[in-house]
């Protein structure tokens, strides 16, 4: 029987990276349609303030179906249909009534929630937060249900339903934006994410008719998900990427702290910042994992480091020079991506100051995504439970010391230094536990393509005081040729990152069609 594309791994690769990106650029698109149509207004502080605490469970929920739930549908005898279905059930009960619990109880504090975030505003303020908060509230055991359920297709092999599912979810905001906003303001985000939700769940559920039938009352006989979950290690890795999504929690709780709009111009800094971490680190990231995992199980200790040296080289090729042009360019980015409607001059101008503050870590975090994994392949995860915790204190810490005097930018500048410390306490516990040799690489790669992006800015900056254009056209020019003069110098000078990106071309295969998937 011949095998679907999308059951391979390379066509399920294919499938998803493709998905992914679409997926990826209907996000950016919502958030021009978002930045046109609120700005930096303080309503649009009023939602993201509503929305954190929701979307941050959501967030935790689909990650625990993704990590948790695959692995232990895996250990069924998937031939055993009775077996299975007991499975399923069991999760999509446990699941489905959690988040219903979770939701409930928040529902009951939703007025004291937020106003632990909004103490000094006014009531009207508080009202439309609140009523923000419950919206998205309804769509927790939804979540839920839809990590259940995609992580029950995963197991089985269809990679294309849930990869198309997620698409609901930006398609419908977008569309609910574009027709209801005058009619209903503000309340169209939320609504829009409720329908789309709804719509995923909807999609997953018929998708997985045919494997997954609810049995309410079997279900219960044996508690052994449960038992999976109450696992030292799956809890260990569960709080360590749960508190990760705390981030924009923290910072919300100083809404009250910063000027009009400080929420916003953070929240579109940090989409920017995060653009190519989620495009090339966390693929990179996600590739390397079971080659790392894969080279210790053989004891290949040569084939580790290559890995971890090939790793680090590619981050910083392609990261640095993203980091020049978000510090120098970052507001012709923000105009492009941002400046239209209810999106003003001003609001460039302050979301600039939070892009740089963000763009300073940018290296560094990308770096820190491969080290993550490394921490699991080498049964760290204790220690990288320690310093994410570590971690989440400071940012905490220094939200308290900076926000008065420097307001969102202070916020941001704590992130920065946060990420900081991961990527320098994680670096300096791998290279000694795996034994690395060449442990000077990161410093001498550091400082080559720095020396090298600032020889590019200053070029670059010459040329444009002598042509003395200035327009957003001339602009996005500047920044190709600031990125073209980078690269030529890597070709010139022969360095072994512009070597290896150009053995990975002569290697490539498109797609890997020609060969039997």
């Amino acid at each position: 029987m011949k095998q679907k594309f999308t059951s391979t791994i390379a066509g399920a690769s294919i499938f998803i990276s493709i998905l992914g990106l679409l997926s990826r650029g209907l996000g950016f698109v919502r958030e021009m349609i978002f930045a046109s149509n609120f700005g930096l207004e303080t309503e649009f502080d009023l939602y993201l303030v509503g929305a954190v605490l929701p979307i941050t469970i959501n967030t935790v929920l689909l990650f625990i179906g993704q990590n948790f739930l695959v692995p232990i549908f895996q250990k069924v005898n998937l031939s055993n249909s009775q077996e299975s279905q007991k499975h399923y059930n069991q999760a999509f009960i446990l699941f489905f009534s959690t988040g219903i619990l979770i939701a409930f109880v928040l529902f009951l504090f939703s007025d004291q929630i937020i106003h632990i975030y909004m103490q000094e505003a006014t009531s009207e303020s508080k009202e439309l937060a609140s009523n923000i908060f419950r919206i998205f509230l309804i769509t927790i055991p939804f979540s839920a249900g839809i990590a259940m359920l995609s992580a029950l297709l995963q197991t089985l092999y269809e990679f294309r339903y849930p990869s198309i599912s997620v698409l609901f979810l930006n398609i419908s905001i977008i569309i609910m934006i574009l027709l209801f906003t005058s009619d209903i303001g503000i309340y169209v985000i939320p609504t829009g994410y409720l329908i789309g939700t709804l719509l995923q769940f909807s999609y997953l559920l018929v998708k997985s008719r045919n494997n997954f039938k609810l049995n309410v009352i079997d279900s219960f006989r044996e508690l052994f998900l449960l038992k999976s979950f109450l696992g030292s290690t799956l809890l260990i890795i569960l709080l360590i990427e749960s508190i990760g999504q705390l981030y924009s929690l923290f910072d919300r709780y100083f809404y009250g702290q910063i000027s009009p709009g400080g929420i916003a111009s953070l929240n579109y800094a940090y989409i920017i910042f995060l653009l190519p971490i989620s495009i090339f680190s966390i693929s990179l990231a996600t590739v390397v994992f079971p080659k790392i995992t894969n080279s210790i199980s053989n004891s290949s200790t040569d084939e580790l480091e290559r890995i971890y040296n090939d790793s680090i080289s590619v981050n910083i090729l392609i990261f640095l020079p993203i980091t020049f042009v978000f510090f120098y360019f970052g507001d012709t980015i923000i105009k492009l991506a941002f400046e239209r409607g209810k999106f003003l001059v001003e609001s460039t101008a302050i979301t600039f100051t939070a892009l740089k503050c963000y763009a300073v870590s940018l290296v560094f975090y990308s770096v820190y995504s491969v080290l993550n994994k490394i921490f699991y392949s080498i049964n760290l995860a204790k220690t990288l439970l320690v310093i994410t915790l570590c971690g989440i204190l400071i940012k905490l810490i220094l939200n308290h010391l900076l926000v008065g005097d420097y307001e969102q930018y202070g916020l941001a500048i704590s992130t920065t230094i946060s990420y900081l410390f991961f990527f320098t306490v994680s670096f300096l516990i791998i290279i000694k536990k795996i034994n690395i040799k060449n442990r000077s690489l990161f410093f001498k790669d550091f400082s080559f393509h720095f020396i090298n992006c600032g020889l590019s800015f200053i070029v670059t900056f010459l040329l444009a005081n002598i042509l003395t254009i200035s327009n957003i056209f001339f602009e996005i020019i500047a920044i190709l040729f600031f990125n073209i003069i980078y690269i030529i110098n890597l070709i010139v000078l022969k360095h072994r990152s512009a070597l290896m990106i150009h053995q990975v071309f002569q290697r490539l295969n498109l797609f890997g069609l020609s060969k039997t998937i």
